[in-house]
């Protein structure tokens, strides 16, 4: 490896950055990923902390992680030919070592691939200050970069001496584009990193390996206007792996600060480098590589409801799927995602609903058929207050109250005596869409209801459970799709305030749902428009789906698997 950055220095000697030789050899420094075969002389417990290395040089790999059977590496390509192999790599033992102190356990990990080293007394300081010079050589090492200790090259710093210890490794890095100056002369070595000059260069380095963080902004950040303008994008780059602190100046209402202009310690940068390479590695699986999603995801969009669907797509399918560029922060919702599919600006969605009657008359009117293929069982529900001795309701009631407004009291259709409140949704939510299909028939919801409209799918539960009444005595009603329902315990009470309604005689369970006996069940599905060239990534995804894989991933979605 030593070889290598000796070669870029010597290349550059009278050469301009633009040189055809100096670009062929970037080129060549340019990352790829290798997969080690997991040994079997290697306990698979211990494969957490299993680690590539090249085997001549006993260098192990920062950047490597096990997944799937494998030590995956990230590693420059004039690497490749070198042999490798995985290890466990052991800890340095520190000799200020407290283990009453969390700083230390940053430090002492990546101690274990060298990144971190200690002083000549061998020990850690992890609440020393870091200079821009040793943060640098950190970061280099952490690529597994590191430079020779002696070069003749130019550099474009006049403070930076060839005689030091760190001229290489800066020079490395500036040629690298992961170093900037404090001017064009000056690059000020011994002075003290700050948190965002940390930040900065950490993102440089991984766009410069190929890595992406998993997308996480800075927004509940009490301090986030402080971060210099030329830093801010570099911790959008790095997600949530962010050096921070807690400000307890109001010990009942503490916030988390970032103090972008401190001076970073050692275990700030061991923070940084730590779990960017813990979260930021992207890796595909075997399945991945034979659909090709390797090579290219389709842009998917799709309902709220389904958004654990793509999460779970793309955790099967990659190492750290969420920090792959193309993993969506969220969906747009069924409306609006129909729309996107529609106008071209997304490939693919998952979808709960079938698509509204705008939404096939827009599509009718842009010339586009869409296709609907189901990947997943669901249904449309409703529900009401737990203590609502009501135990279910008839299609045609149903109707009769949110097209007719028709009862007042739950006493009109078996309930006992208790005003009723039915909650309905807007209209361009997929939930209204389950209504038009089951209930409307071509008509709309009832003025008088519409005047207690949900607009999200987590407000039409927390209404519900809010409306109920003590004097007079009264219940609430609202709908909603089975699985999405039953996957909201994780954030909201609902077992504990709200139960599901047996429709026309039947209660919607996995099991009524599947076999068709529930009247409202209906299907999830894949959306493309029809099209869609066969062998697109939207296709492909479309299929795989439908493996046994995809439909774990269904079930891992919280969702009912094809039977």
């Amino acid at each position: 490896m030593k070889k290598i950055l000796a070669l870029c220095l010597v290349v550059c000697i009278g050469l301009s950055f633009a040189s055809p030789v100096f670009a062929d050899f970037m080129e060549e420094l340019k990352f790829t990923v290798v997969k080690i075969p997991f040994p079997d002389d290697i306990n698979e417990n211990d494969s957490w902390q299993a680690v590539a290395r090249y085997v001549d040089g006993k260098q192990p790999i920062t950047l490597s992680s096990y997944y799937n059977g494998y030590v995956y590496a990230t590693i420059p390509k004039k690497n490749l030919d070198e042999e490798m192999e995985v290890v466990v790599p052991e800890k340095k033992e520190f000799t200020d070592y407290d283990p009453s102190k969390h700083q230390f356990h940053d430090v002492m990990w990546l101690s274990r691939t060298g990144v971190i080293r200690g002083n000549e007394n061998g020990e850690a300081k992890p609440f020393d200050n870091v200079t821009r010079a040793e943060a640098v050589a950190m970061i280099m090492r952490f690529l597994g970069l590191e430079a020779m200790p002696e070069a003749h090259a130019i550099t474009n710093y006049d403070d930076v001496y060839k005689t030091e210890w760190y001229y290489p490794t800066i020079m490395s890095a500036y040629m690298c584009g992961i170093v900037k100056g404090d001017s064009e002369r000056t690059f000020s070595p011994n002075r003290n990193v700050t948190r965002e000059e940390i930040t900065a260069m950490v993102a440089r380095a991984l766009e410069f390996a190929g890595l992406n963080c998993p997308p996480k902004g800075v927004d509940n950040i009490a301090d986030k206007d402080k971060i210099s303008d030329w830093a801010v994008e570099a911790y959008e780059k790095i997600g949530s792996n962010y050096a921070s602190d807690v400000d307890d100046t109001d010990p009942e209402n503490p916030v988390r600060v970032l103090n972008p202009q401190k001076p970073a310690t050692r275990y700030d940068v061991a923070y940084i480098l730590n779990n960017t390479a813990k979260v930021c590695q992207l890796y595909p699986s075997d399945l991945a590589i034979e659909f090709g999603f390797d090579k290219e995801m389709p842009v998917i969009d799709g309902s709220t409801s389904t958004y654990p669907f793509t999460q779970a797509v793309y955790n099967s399918l990659f190492y750290n799927g969420w920090s792959h560029e193309m993993f969506p922060e969220k969906h747009s919702k069924s409306h609006v995602s129909y729309q996107r599919l529609i106008n071209g600006e997304i490939d693919m969605i998952f979808a709960s609903v079938y698509p509204a009657s705008d939404i096939l008359a827009m599509a009718e009117e842009k010339g586009v058929e869409l296709e609907l293929i189901p990947i997943a069982y669901d249904a449309m529900i409703f529900f009401t207050n737990k203590d609502n001795p009501a135990e279910g309701l008839t299609s045609e009631q149903i109707t009769n109250i949110y097209v007719n407004d028709a009862y007042d009291n739950w006493s009109e259709v078996g309930g006992s005596d208790a005003l009723m409140y039915p909650y309905c949704r807007n209209n361009d939510s997929g939930s209204h869409a389950q209504m038009e299909k089951h209930f409307l028939k071509g008509n709309e919801i009832h003025p008088e209801v519409q005047k207690e409209t949900s607009y999200t799918m987590s407000n039409v539960l927390t209404d519900v459970m809010g409306a109920k009444t003590e004097n007079p005595l009264g219940y609430a009603l609202g709908y909603s799709i089975y699985y999405y329902y039953h996957n909201m315990f994780w954030f909201y009470p609902v077992e504990e305030n709200l139960k599901l309604l047996a429709i026309d005689g039947v209660m919607p369970t996995d099991e009524t749902i599947a076999d068709g006996t529930y009247p409202l069940s209906n299907n999830t599905y894949v959306v493309l428009r029809k099209d869609t060239p066969a062998d697109s990534p939207a296709r492909k995804m479309a299929e795989f789906m439908l493996t046994e894989t995809g439909q774990q991933c269904v079930e891992n979605a919280g969702f009912g698997r094809l039977k």
